[in-house]
């Protein structure tokens, strides 16, 4: 489907007023088109009826005319532009179809409560009934990283998202390995950050983000060249 189909589509639908911002728009529509299309086509008829083009008869009725044309100039274009707003959102985020973020509200009360062993116990429970909510797993890993000194169970979580079946999406996939490189990079583990900066750097080649990890890789490659050149024989 095209998206000249996809707008007319959505055009046919109409104007859902369904709150005050909808009818809001629609006013601002109004102020801004209504005048200026009424006097345009006030002229255009005067302009007609100056060239003798039209008799005065047709002058008046096209004058009444105008009320109606105005009104529906003014909802074209705010279906018109409702219409295209939507799609280039469906567009930007894959037709629409990608779900909002779950929310955990008993976990974050109990985080906001300084309560984070709780906090990461619910998630536990909750990855038991719900083993495919990656979204969980990453919140608990940083959880037992940023709060909880629990490393080991931390870079599990991540490496589960990174080996999920089905697999868990880019975006998760992403924030997985930047948790693997944070916790590396914490821990002093660089052997593994130096494999996961160069992973992220082959997998995200061309982004900012993979500059920077190429550019941290280097560093450490010359950290190690300096140190391993202070410690050989002369």
């Amino acid at each position: 489907m095209t998206f000249q189909t996809q707008l007319w589509g959505a055009m046919a639908k109409g104007p859902q007023y369904t709150d005050a911002s909808d009818a809001i728009r629609l006013l601002r529509v109004a102020v801004w088109f209504g005048p200026a299309c009424f006097a345009m086509l006030s002229s255009c008829w005067y302009f007609m009826l100056n060239k003798g083009w039209i008799s005065y008869v047709g002058f008046v009725f096209l004058l009444i005319l105008n009320i109606p044309l105005t009104i529906a100039g003014i909802l074209m274009i705010h279906r018109t532009v409702g219409a295209t707003a939507v799609l280039m959102v469906k567009t930007m985020f894959a037709d629409g179809d990608i779900p909002p973020p779950p929310t955990y509200p008993r976990q974050d009360v109990l985080i906001v409560q300084g309560k984070f062993a709780e906090a990461a116990d619910w998630f536990r429970d909750h990855l038991r009934i719900e083993p495919g909510d990656h979204e969980a797993r990453l919140q608990l890993a940083h959880l037992l990283e940023m709060r909880l000194n629990g490393y080991e169970e931390a870079e599990r979580l991540y490496l589960e998202i990174r080996n999920a079946e089905p697999a868990a999406n880019q975006y998760e996939q992403m924030r997985a390995t930047n948790g693997l490189i944070d916790l590396y990079r914490k821990l002093g583990r660089t052997a593994r950050l130096r494999v996961e900066l160069a992973r992220f750097v082959e997998r995200y080649r061309g982004s900012a983000l993979a500059a920077g990890a190429a550019r941290e890789l280097r560093e450490l490659k010359e950290i190690d060249s300096t140190s391993g050149s202070r410690h050989s024989p002369t």
